[in-house]
């Protein structure tokens, strides 16, 4: 298949799916009571949540300095949290672009192989599906209501993605430990090609599997986890705090509790590719609030659209702004997603 038509194949799927899941999240909205719920909610809740977000990239960017710390020390926050940021805006693009534009940027930055920080981008992602996997395993303990009659799906879906995950992260490993079977693997797929695109495959190999050097370092495990768990009690911060702004906390006795709840089910829209998780996100939240608190559609249907808008706006100017000042070329960033596209092609 041809790799531009495939890319506007998958992009055509991802808002496909963008459109499908916001007309189920705001279906039989009453727009009038909506927007004035709008009208009268605290947003000063709502910007108190944009530092917390801040904060989190600041973190994550903290945790993949551990993650890179094998292929180049001590590189500066400053490119590091750079280029997350540029990575997130153009997940608000393009599902999925955010994970080889980030490599490119550190690489422009930094000089660090490319193949190797995605390597630890893939790494940073197995991350999050765990974390994903232990709120849902939390999720009895904060929630004592009928869970399985609203959500009889979400324990099958949780198994299913603990099983893939673990599943990947064993077969990565194994591959960064054993890499003489990698050779021998590579050497079946290279045969037929010629001596100088041989060598370029099994160094981009190489250098992938590079950004799973950081299991031989034990000294970083620690960190690597304390930041995962900050970075993940940050997001619920997030979740919770505006819910002051529509008076969620008075009303309905939504607590840190339930923030995490609404997190830990929220997330799975991040799993669905649509553009910065636009229509899952916002339909996930509003189930959660309706179904599980009671929460009236049209209040639910607001914090979602507000809390949404929040990261998605507040990450797309940032992202632009570091875009430009860190000099980055639109075309380079165009053409480093059409290699991708080539090379899932070819694969």
């Amino acid at each position: 298949m041809n790799p531009k038509f495939k890319s506007f194949l998958k992009y055509l799927i991802s808002v496909a799916l963008t459109i499908g899941f916001l007309y189920f999240a705001f279906k039989g909205t009453d727009f009038e009571k909506l927007f004035e719920i709008l009208k009268g909610a605290n947003y000063w809740w709502v910007l108190a949540a944009f530092p917390v977000l801040l904060l989190s990239h600041a973190v994550r960017s903290w945790r993949w300095r551990y993650l890179l710390d094998p292929v180049k020390k001590n590189i500066p926050f400053r490119s590091l949290f750079s280029s997350l940021i540029i990575g997130y805006m153009m997940n608000n693009v393009a599902p999925r672009a955010g994970e080889f534009v980030r490599p490119y940027a550190i690489w422009k930055l930094e000089g660090v192989s490319r193949s190797a920080a995605f390597g630890t981008v893939l790494v940073e992602r197995i991350f999050d599906v765990v974390s994903f996997m232990i709120l849902i395993a939390l999720i009895p303990l904060m929630y004592k209501g009928p869970l399985s009659q609203a959500f009889p799906w979400l324990e099958e879906t949780g198994i299913w993605v603990s099983i893939v995950t673990i599943l990947f992260l064993v077969f990565f490993v194994f591959l960064m430990i054993r890499r003489d079977i990698v050779m021998k693997i590579l050497k079946i797929f290279t045969r037929h090609l010629s001596e100088r695109q041989a060598k370029l495959v099994e160094h981009i190999t190489h250098s992938f599997l590079d950004g799973f050097l950081f299991f031989k370092d034990r000294k970083n495990y620690f960190m690597i986890v304390l930041t995962s768990v900050i970075v993940w009690a940050l997001y619920i911060v997030m979740m919770y705090l505006p819910f002051y702004a529509f008076g969620l906390v008075d009303k309905f006795h939504l607590d840190f509790a339930a923030a995490l709840v609404v997190q830990a089910i929220s997330s799975i829209g991040i799993l669905i590719p649509t553009p910065g998780a636009t229509g899952p996100y916002h339909y996930f939240t509003i189930q959660t609030l309706t179904k599980l608190y009671g929460v009236d559609g049209d209040l639910a249907r607001s914090y979602a659209a507000v809390t949404h808008a929040l990261g998605f706006i507040g990450i797309t100017l940032f992202g632009l702004y570091y875009f430009f000042v860190d000099k980055l070329s639109i075309s380079e960033v165009m053409k480093q997603k059409d290699e991708n596209n080539s090379t899932n092609a070819n694969a």
